[in-house]
């Protein structure tokens, strides 16, 4: 026998499993010990509460006691409801749908049709029955809950509605297509500038038969944990431009252009996008397919060069400065490039050549879609350029390199000195 589900125990500590399946261990002389029996208020049962901590629950077992059911409306399915008799004589079955009195909306009971024949179980029996879920063509699209009781007894505490004492959640989701999708990727990560802009384009694509309104809206503070002040984007930075709605079939854009100020901080910010999209074919509650997560760098041209001391000895034939800059794939600015100078020992200056320019990428066949390129099939993992710079025959002595960076909000570099004997 494979494990099973206890819904009910006869023992002095009584273990109440509720309607959404969250258990509660009710201990004697507790206030529910000490309360009285309550009457069943359908009528149709018996609701018991606990006294000097002793019950006289039915025992049964359920293998498994939650029961998911995803449906479009029209559409019908059959769960099947194992059961086990825990006890020493025969028990009769009287499932029903229970259908607490608060939680998530509550399945209907004309959805529900419940196998009613041979259900006498006899003592360590077990017991198989159908529990059918048919949702009508015009069901709303949403989550519902019940509970098919399997028999008509009751519990209740004081201030708590009353439950099945033992029974098994059933949840059934109505659903249908999307009828609205968000097309293009749905985030907005960049490096800028303060004082430039960059742009980005969502494509929203509307296959239903009726016009979905547009009502985007930045939302600067984190649903779930609060943003530092200077993390947060100022709203008077972005601008959006979207269009009022979108007829059925159609396929409109909204662009968004953000703006820091030239006295902007420098570092992260961070903001949502709801683009206030309202699908009807998706649960008013869900929103999380058009909300775009907007996630930036704002960086600030330095006025001067940055510079490090290195040293050569009489053996170096030459110096090589690589400097290497990584550039975002949704970066907006123009290409990186540096101004190089050498100071030689005595402090004169000299101008560095460059002698080549490399481009390094990744290219990642199982990235994920919104890094594809446009034909979906490779993924890139963005862009560095490395520039090198070479001195010849440089003098011995302490040295300094002196490096200017254009449009370049991050680098690295590296000094080789090539000594030959």
């Amino acid at each position: 026998m494979n494990a099973r589900t206890i819904t009910a125990v006869a023992l002095t500590a009584v273990l109440v499993v509720s309607a959404a399946g969250a258990t509660a261990l009710a201990q004697p002389n507790s206030p529910a010990a000490d309360s009285t029996a309550t009457p069943d208020a359908s009528g149709s049962g018996t609701a018991q509460s606990q006294s000097d901590g002793e019950t006289n629950y039915t025992r049964l077992y359920v293998d498994d006691q939650y029961r998911n059911v995803r449906l479009q409306p029209g559409g019908s399915e059959t769960v099947t409801i194992t059961v086990e008799n825990g006890e020493d004589e025969a028990v009769e079955l009287s499932p029903e749908l229970f259908v607490p009195p608060r939680g998530e909306r509550p399945v209907k009971s004309e959805w529900v049709s419940i196998e009613a024949s041979d259900l006498e179980l006899d003592a360590g029996e077990e017991r198989e029955f159908d529990v059918t879920v048919s949702v009508p063509d015009d069901a709303e699209i949403n989550r519902y809950a019940g509970e098919i009781a399997l028999t008509d007894e009751r519990i209740s505490y004081p201030g708590r509605p009353e439950q099945p004492v033992n029974g098994v959640t059933l949840n059934v989701e109505v659903w249908q297509e999307p009828t609205v999708r968000v097309v293009s990727d749905t985030y907005m990560h960049s490096q800028v500038q303060a004082g430039d802009s960059f742009t980005r384009e969502f494509v929203v694509k509307n296959t239903g038969e009726q016009a979905v309104p547009v009502n985007p809206e930045l939302v600067t503070g984190d649903r779930y944990r609060p943003y530092d002040d200077r993390d947060a984007l100022d709203r008077s930075w972005a601008d959006i431009d979207a269009p009022g709605e979108i007829d059925p079939g159609e396929t409109e854009t909204i662009e968004v252009t953000v703006t820091p100020p030239d006295d902007a901080d420098r570092g992260d910010y961070r903001a949502e996008l709801d683009l206030g999209l309202k699908d009807p074919a998706r649960p008013e509650r869900s929103s999380h397919w058009q909300r775009v997560s907007v996630r930036f760098q704002v960086w600030t041209q330095p006025e001067e060069p940055f510079e490090t001391a290195f040293e050569v000895n009489e053996d170096a034939e030459n110096v090589t400065l690589d400097v290497s800059a990584s550039r975002y794939r949704s970066a907006d600015s123009d290409p990186a490039s540096f101004d190089v100078t050498f100071v030689a020992p005595d402090g004169t200056e000299v101008d560095a050549e460059r002698v080549s320019v490399t481009n390094r990428g990744s290219v990642d066949l199982g990235g994920a879609r919104q890094r594809a390129s446009s034909d979906g099939t490779y993924a890139s993992g963005g862009e560095s350029q490395t520039f090198e710079y070479r001195l010849d025959d440089p003098e011995a002595g302490s040295w300094s390199v002196r490096i200017m960076p254009e449009n370049a909000m991050q680098f690295s570099y590296e000094i080789t000195r090539d000594e030959r004997d």
